[in-house]
């Protein structure tokens, strides 16, 4: 059996005690366990995509393991739920984000705290608005470097959100999801700190520590925020509040 043979089989039937494919580098002076490293599940039911995207992020983060599978059902059967910190979609077109409804339909009902992101092809205001309303962590178009995606994986992994600025900026002015019409003296000017944070994917206790306060004073600002809006999640917030910073 040759290499590609292995790894193609390891990717679709990986079992629980199988680890998977991992890039060793010299830079990393202290190797993890497999317990430890962050397992990032890549999930795409076409397999040369998904082997392409496979090997160029194992081998450009060799400290995080990565699996792929055809689906949702696939990984649930593998038996890796508890070990996953992130699951990353790929939606290259309209038909496949139809088909990505299903997934995430599927995601949620086995877990509704392991996060996910999208990368794709297709970067219209209402794919991205649909996509941040289902909860999605980070959106990737494939207009990104490489290195700027894996700095948004571990962002998410770290508790962050992550919308490129492009994407915000080239929303129109009328786009909105729920969000009040104006949001002029809509927020005190410690919320407004908080909102510019958030925007930057930080989590409460990095706002905290930036802002000076505790985290519990950001976590309620952060309700306060979310509510004002009408907002399901922090990503929402930082979609609907693209107008207050239009230099970012």
């Amino acid at each position: 059996m040759n290499e590609h043979s292995e790894i193609s089989g390891a990717c679709s039937h990986i079992p629980p005690l199988i680890e998977p494919r991992r890039v060793v580098s010299t830079k990393e002076s202290i190797p993890r366990s497999p317990a430890t490293r962050p397992l990032i599940v890549l999930i795409d039911s076409r397999s040369f995509v998904r082997d392409c995207l496979f090997s160029s992020l194992s081998a450009a983060d060799p400290w995080s393991d990565y699996v792929v599978f055809d689906n949702i059902q696939g990984w649930r059967r593998n038996g890796l739920l508890e070990r996953t910190s992130l699951v990353l979609f790929w939606a290259s077109s309209l038909s496949s984000i139809s088909e990505l409804r299903q997934q995430l339909l599927e995601l949620k009902a086995v877990s509704s705290t392991i996060p996910f992101a999208v990368i794709s092809d297709e970067e219209r205001p209402a794919t991205l608005n649909e996509l941040i309303t289902s909860g999605a962590r980070a959106f990737l178009p494939t207009t990104l470097s490489l290195e700027v995606i894996l700095k948004a994986l571990n962002l998410v992994q770290s508790g962050g959100f992550f919308i490129p600025a492009q994407c915000l900026t080239a929303l129109p002015s009328d786009t909105a999801l729920n969000a009040p019409a104006d949001l002029s003296g809509l927020f005190s000017p410690r919320q407004m700190a908080v909102i510019k944070a958030m925007r930057k994917g930080m989590s409460n206790k990095i706002i905290a520590y930036e802002l000076s306060m505790c985290e519990s004073t950001v976590k309620v600002h952060v309700r306060n925020i979310m509510k004002k809006l009408k907002a399901k999640n922090r990503t929402e917030v930082s979609f609907l509040t693209h107008q207050m910073f239009p230099v970012e």
